[in-house]
């Protein structure tokens, strides 16, 4: 993936004028005048092959933002962007509300309008790329009296249709959930919604957390669809921390949070005081088997897409940084849905598996390897002797930001096994609490995190059972 300015990035003529393929071919038409639709005597009988196909993977992103919160594009510039760089599906996930009716403006005298200030550089920016690539028919836009030119927002039953194409690319509604815990951030995305869902708040960060959990979960349920929730960078602002998180109430399935967020400002990796991402979801593992309900935590990777006019390593969020591969026979909605709930899919910055098979005390797994890249696979888990106590951090700052995690020893998430290559397996010996699999390459990511960082992937944890003795 190229770091390009979308006003010269976006092509839409290609979407225009790519034809649109129905998932698979159809059979029994004699010719090709009777197969035209409007031409000839309309048949009794639905001739076209509807079923899923064989499972394959799927790419998508979750966590997006566009004009209808802080992002600094039209949802249409945005969804253009992932449509032409190989995504397979999208969600626009704008802070506390879908892509529909209005949106506040103001501070003090809130007003509702569907009209967006163009107001900085980086949205007149957008506006030129959006109205050339768009047209002066599709962009609606006016001068206040005060001189400020405002564009309406397209809801998203407005634009999906230019870019969705069964089995190519699809739209997914969600929500990016934000809300807090007295001044400290805490966020979950809501994927598959069909409902806007008000933050529920709470009186501690966990309350916070479960409130907003189960209005996902519970519209799904009532509204009889697939739906998911992922609790969003933990360590933003450092609003959360993994004690936050281990006494949430979720079943395998139900429990998502992000191991990657390509924001720049979200703290993957920790600082000298608290825990990383990866670490986070360790500790959750191993305490919530041993000591817990044994739910697995499912880990994803977004790029939490906040910019698409500006493209800089360490000051803007930029698409293309992390995402999910889903497998699947079908690209809609509720069946992505439901295999990234079963544990179905691998998150990654960058690495393709072509093959992935996890289960049974095991996990393999084949890369796509390219020319003159070198992959170092290892398989991390936590043992049933490991001490799983958390201590507190000894010489925390007065003046420290956020808040900070217990700190945990280093026999949680250890490596079990390191392989090289593009092909790698491990068996478990029955003593580990768990196992999941993260693939490193030397590969350079195009437009990182942060600098340094090299293309990724982490596949989904596998609870060991004990062998018999």
């Amino acid at each position: 993936m190229h770091k390009i300015l979308i006003s010269t990035a976006i092509v839409l003529a290609s979407l225009a004028t790519a034809p649109v393929a129905l998932a698979h071919q159809f059979h029994g038409h004699a010719n090709d005048a009777e197969a035209a639709p409007g031409h000839g005597t309309p048949g009794r009988d639905v001739t076209g092959d509807y079923t899923a196909g064989p499972p394959r993977w799927w790419k998508g992103n979750t966590h997006t933002h566009t004009w209808w919160s802080d992002g600094d594009s039209p949802p249409e510039l945005v969804t253009a962007w992932y449509r032409e760089n190989g995504y397979h599906f999208l969600v626009l996930s704008d802070h506390n509300r879908l892509q529909e009716n209005t949106i506040a403006r103001g501070t003090l005298a809130l007003h509702h309008s569907q009209w967006y200030p163009i107001e900085h550089e980086s949205r007149e920016r957008a506006l030129v790329a959006y109205r050339k690539h768009f047209g002066d028919d599709w962009v609606q836009s006016r001068t206040t009296g005060a001189g400020v030119t405002e564009v309406r927002l397209k809801t998203l039953d407005e634009f999906r249709h230019l870019f969705e194409v069964p089995s190519e690319f699809m739209l997914i509604k969600g929500e990016e959930i934000t809300d807090r815990f007295d001044n400290h951030p805490i966020h979950l995305n809501a994927v598959g919604i069909q409902e806007l869902i008000v933050p529920r708040s709470g009186r501690t960060p966990v309350e916070v957390l479960q409130n907003n959990i189960n209005a996902v979960l519970d519209q799904g349920v009532r509204i009889g669809r697939e739906v998911l929730v992922h609790i969003n960078h933990p360590n933003f602002r450092y609003g959360l921390t993994v004690e936050d998180m281990l006494p949430l109430r979720y079943a395998t399935g139900e429990g998502f949070f992000e191991v990657y967020n390509g924001h720049h400002g979200v703290e993957n990796y920790g600082d000298a005081h608290r825990m990383g991402l990866e670490k986070m979801w360790d500790v959750i593992l191993a305490k919530r088997i041993a000591e817990g309900d044994g739910a697995l935590m499912y880990g994803v990777a977004t790029d939490d897409a906040h910019s698409f006019t500006s493209w800089r390593v360490g000051q803007d969020a930029n698409p293309g940084r992390g995402w999910i591969m889903v497998r699947a026979g079908r690209l809609t909605p509720d069946t992505i849905i439901d295999a990234v709930k079963r544990g179905e899919f691998y998150a990654s910055t960058g690495v393709m598996l072509t093959e992935l098979q996890a289960g049974d005390n095991a996990i393999a797994l084949s890369i796509q390897g390219e020319p003159g890249v070198e992959y170092t696979v290892e398989f991390i888990g936590t043992r049933r002797n490991a001490d799983l106590r958390g201590r507190e951090v000894p010489g925390l700052p007065e003046d420290l930001a956020g808040r900070a995690s217990l700190r945990y020893g280093d026999d949680i998430g250890v490596v079990l096994s390191t392989q090289r290559g593009t092909q790698a397996r491990y068996v478990a010996r029955g003593d580990e609490l768990y196992v999941r699999a993260r693939v490193t390459s030397t590969k350079a990511h195009p437009n990182p995190f942060r600098e340094g960082d090299l293309e990724m992937a982490w596949t989904q944890p596998i609870k060991v059972v004990p062998r018999r003795r």
